[in-house]
């Protein structure tokens, strides 16, 4: 009976140790179940030392921070046979990036298959990120990666994303779909214009109260009391006189209309405007915007 007795304490001790190493380890189950959910940094390629692929993850929460929109970088050796942007959007789209209804965010790729960058947007990140910035933050990426230092690419690729984005949507800003060649101009209005808008239509909206309030108070007018006392139509005179109409001239104007510069995942390639965000649709169908650079 005594044996039994120890054994059951035992058993009971054992079991509270047990019991109090699983609350212990619970806490920081769930912080690291949060810290995988929110993974932003995928080095599929072993590009980066485990210090910086930390490193990077800061800079990216630094990124979303700022922005209010979603980042991440990436790494391939293997794009499964696709063109970088392509596998860009297509792993953004499968990895469900993006915040909002309209998955606003960029992902910074470096293609080691393709031997190719992409920074890709996505949402309200396209509007930013005009063909002509991101071939500028593509300038400020190459560097780092002809000299083998693939983390600081991604670094400068973060900083300037927050640069541009802290600077907003430039004037004339447009998204051209290349695939359809539609065109969807961004609609802003500056503080002056929404001021001289409210100015003028007060003016507008003054000038027609007076005229209604003018004619209800029937202010005498020679003129209108002339007509008044004259009756409708008994002055009027008509005549219909033949007329012949000569022509004297004519004239016809030209103007050429240059096609559209395609777009081009190398660098260096044409834009025909700094407002310009080129745009493509990933297999999912979603939109995305973006540019390459070979390297």
């Amino acid at each position: 009976m005594r044996m039994k007795a120890v054994r059951s304490d035992a058993v009971r001790w054992c079991a509270a140790a047990v019991l109090c190493l699983v609350m212990a380890l619970l806490p920081s189950a769930s912080l690291w179940a949060a810290a995988s959910s929110e993974t932003r940094v995928f080095d599929d390629a072993g590009l980066f030392s485990r210090s910086e692929a930390a490193e990077l993850e800061e800079a990216v929460a630094e990124v979303r921070d700022e922005t209010g929109f979603d980042a991440a970088v990436m790494t391939t050796d293997d794009a499964q046979g696709k063109s970088a942007r392509m596998y860009a959007a297509d792993r953004y789209d499968e990895i469900d990036l993006g915040v909002g209804s309209d998955r606003s965010g960029v992902l910074y790729l470096i293609d080691m298959d393709n031997r190719e960058l992409y920074l890709l947007t996505t949402g309200k990140a396209i509007r930013i990120f005009t063909d002509d910035r991101i071939d500028a933050i593509l300038d400020d990426a190459y560097g780092a990666v002809s000299d083998g230092d693939y983390a600081a690419s991604a670094k400068t690729v973060l900083e300037d994303v927050i640069y541009y984005a802290d600077k907003g949507i430039v004037s004339g800003q447009y998204n051209y779909d290349e695939e359809t060649g539609r065109i969807s101009v961004h609609r802003s209005v500056s503080a002056i214009e929404f001021l001289l808008a409210l100015v003028v239509s007060a003016a507008v909206a003054g000038g027609a109260v007076m005229t209604v309030k003018r004619q209800y108070q029937m202010e005498v007018n020679p003129d209108q009391t002339a007509n008044y006392n004259m009756a409708y139509r008994s002055s009027a005179e008509f005549a219909m006189q033949p007329g012949n109409d000569r022509l004297l001239d004519t004239f016809v104007t030209t103007m050429v209309i240059a096609n559209a510069v395609s777009h081009s995942s190398g660098g260096g390639s044409g834009r025909p405007s700094s407002g310009r965000s080129t745009t493509f649709h990933g297999s999912s169908g979603r939109t995305h915007g973006g540019g390459g650079r070979k390297f």
